[in-house]
């Protein structure tokens, strides 16, 4: 019995010896915790390509009160509160888009910066984030998601400008699209490409300033490949309406789709989000109010800005600022579809030229041209910087040009010009334009009895110094007109004066105004008069002659001053249109007002606390690890004891 005992408390002394050593391994675990948790890295596969994301922002992207089903990258900054990125990883039946898998690219890919707008959570829902180790400098996105693979800055705006290339191919391929046959009923002018039969293309929509989209038709797609909807426009608005949808092939678009229900990847909701695209070339803001999009948007320079509603598709947009719940859901375009080889149309192009008629060296910017093809509007051109533009790629045949707006300073061409097109070819075509010109009347005047004179003879010098025609001399109302003058500065020479008057010997200053008549009244004064009659007095007038010399030698400063004061009369002329070009610039001054403000620094301070907390100021572990030793010791005791 005695053996028995002993034995049972060998044991007992060898366990709560193995007690002791475990605790302390535990303790010295617990001590050497790290106050605060560093993010894991995960091995991503690459960085996907276009056809990967939901969103593609090639600018900034802000969110409240919002999320996305796919995954998303952003270029630039991302600012963000209560907002869910891969809403479709949940698997949840409401989504409205495809549920997310997994392949070995990024959830999140962020080029600048990411900071929380305010207090609510922003949550990724699975995948990884790539981005730069600069892009989290206020830890939001590591204290509260741990799978971030960091990036080089070079490597991720590489993948963007690939992203570019790839979504300005469709933007350049969608605009080689148009129809001659409008689908009767059906919104936008949708009609089948005329070469391309298997899409349906808008028409008609180009050359506005803004497009406005409310109710749309659109026309049975089950054997079409994609429905593109294109205009120029720099400024859409998605306003209240709805999508009618062609659905049993009746000619008549009836049905609603309803951009809110589940997903259901046989419904027709589904087969249009993947085949309708919206092409804005030039669009620079896009707004929606609870509308929901179907299809794809590519508008690479566009802001969008929401008030609810949703993209039932892909956005490739210029910038995203998601409120009120707005939402992109997870459709996809048919990129293999649009990217298939095809056979190589025959086309050609033109080039117009915009050049000064009187100086073709001079090339001119700013002019617009409408283009038209069987009495149809197909483009809207404008001539760069350098003078010149040239159309997209167009089948061989005639087209008409006709000026819409001139270049500043000319007159608008009101002949319509027909250009040929022919194969493999740009066609040059050479546009001239005429300065609109003013002109000048002069008239000539005593200068004491301000009657007009007859026979003064002048002559007109430009810029340059040339000489503009040739004299010309003042009629019987002391007038003289020089006519289609180039707008500038000119001089006013007086090459001949009225008989019995002084000649002026210093030149006027002339700007000439298009379009308007610029006028300048010259004055002359009188030759001092002989008196040959009284020979005791001529003695005497030497005398005084020989003092007016001195005083001559004044008044031709007085004379000086007064074509000075001629000069200031042109210059007061020449001020005027300074002063109404100084109007614009008064305008100018409240630019500032239009500033953005910047955030407070308060709200920054305020995102910090509200971050999760990782650690405490009081660190308890090494008191409850000595307790725990202190408890194995008097085990140990009472064991021995006993």
């Amino acid at each position: 019995m005695n053996f028995l005992t002993k034995s049972y408390n060998q044991k007992i002394k060898k366990l709560s010896s193995s007690f002791i050593v475990v605790l302390l391994v535990c303790m010295n675990f617990l001590i050497h915790l790290p106050n605060k948790a560093e993010a894991a890295t995960t091995e991503l596969k690459g960085l996907g390509d276009v056809s990967y994301y939901n969103a593609v922002i090639f600018g900034d992207h802000s969110a409240t009160s919002a999320d996305i089903e796919g995954a998303m990258a952003v270029q630039k900054n991302m600012n963000a509160s209560s907002y869910t990125v891969l809403a479709a990883a949940t698997g949840a039946h409401n989504l409205a888009g495809a549920t997310w898998v997994e392949e070995g690219y990024p959830s999140l890919l962020l080029g600048g910066q990411f900071t929380k707008a305010g207090t609510g959570q922003v949550i990724i829902q699975d995948g990884t984030v790539a981005m730069t180790k600069d892009g989290d400098p206020e830890d939001a996105m590591k204290s509260s998601y741990d799978r971030i693979s960091y990036k080089e800055q070079a490597e991720i705006d590489a993948k963007f400008k690939e992203f570019r290339k790839d979504v300005d191919s469709v933007i350049e391929d969608a605009g080689q699209l148009h129809t001659d046959k409008p689908k009767s009923g059906m919104t936008f002018g949708i009609g089948e490409d005329v070469n391309n039969p298997n899409i349906y293309v808008s028409s008609g929509q180009n050359g506005k300033k803004t497009f406005d989209v409310k109710d749309v038709f659109l026309p049975n797609v089950d054997n079409k490949d994609f429905i593109v909807i294109y205009s120029d426009a720099e400024t859409v608005n998605f306003a209240s309406g709805a999508i009618l949808y062609d659905t049993k092939n009746t000619g008549m678009a009836t049905d609603l789709i309803n951009t809110s229900q589940a997903y259901d990847p046989n419904s027709s909701f589904t087969e249009l989000a993947s085949k309708v695209i919206w092409v804005f070339p030039n669009a620079k803001k896009i707004t929606t109010k609870g509308y929901g999009v179907v299809g794809s948007v590519f508008a690479p320079n566009a802001v969008v800005e929401t008030k609810g509603g949703s993209i039932n598709g892909q956005a490739f947009v210029g910038g995203l600022h998601q409120r009120d719940g707005f939402e992109v859901h997870n459709f996809k375009f048919n990129w293999p579809k649009w990217n298939k080889p095809s056979v190589e149309k025959v086309t050609g192009q033109f080039e117009i030229v915009k050049v000064d008629a009187s100086d073709e060296t001079k090339l001119l910017s700013g002019a617009e041209f409408e283009v038209y093809k069987d009495g149809q509007r197909i483009d809207t051109l404008r001539t760069d910087k350098t003078g010149k533009v040239i159309s997209k790629k167009l089948e061989p045949g005639k087209y008409t040009l006709k000026e819409t707006k001139a270049p500043e300073g000319y007159k608008l061409l009101k002949e319509e010009i027909e250009v040929n097109v022919e194969e493999n070819k740009v066609v040059p075509v050479t546009v001239r334009n005429v300065k609109e010109l003013g002109s000048l009347q002069v008239i000539k005047k005593d200068a004491e009895s301000k009657n007009v004179l007859e026979g003064a003879e002048f002559r007109l010098k430009n810029e340059n110094g040339q000489i503009v025609g040739g004299a010309k001399t003042t009629n019987k109302d002391g007038v003289v007109t020089f006519e289609n003058l180039v707008p500038g500065k000119y001089t006013l020479e007086e090459t001949k004066a009225p008989e019995g008057y002084k000649a002026i010997e210093v030149t006027v200053e002339v700007n000439v105004v298009a379009n308007e008549v610029a006028k300048r009244e010259v004055l002359n004064e009188k030759e001092p008069s002989k008196g040959p009659e009284n020979p005791g007095e001529e003695t005497e007038k030497p005398g005084e002659e020989t003092k007016k010399p001195g005083e001559e030698t004044e008044k031709p400063g007085g004379e000086t001053e007064k074509p000075g004061e001629e000069t200031e009369k042109p210059g007061e002329e020449t001020g005027k249109p300074g002063e109404e070009t100084g109007k614009p610039g008064e305008g100018m001054e409240n630019v500032d007002k239009g500033n953005p403000t910047l955030p407070e620094k308060g709200q920054g301070a305020s995102h910090v606390q509200r971050l999760p907390a990782t650690g405490h100021d009081m660190n308890y572990l090494p008191f409850i690890g000595f307790a725990l030793v202190l408890l194995g010791i008097r085990l140990r005791f009472m064991i021995k004891n006993s």
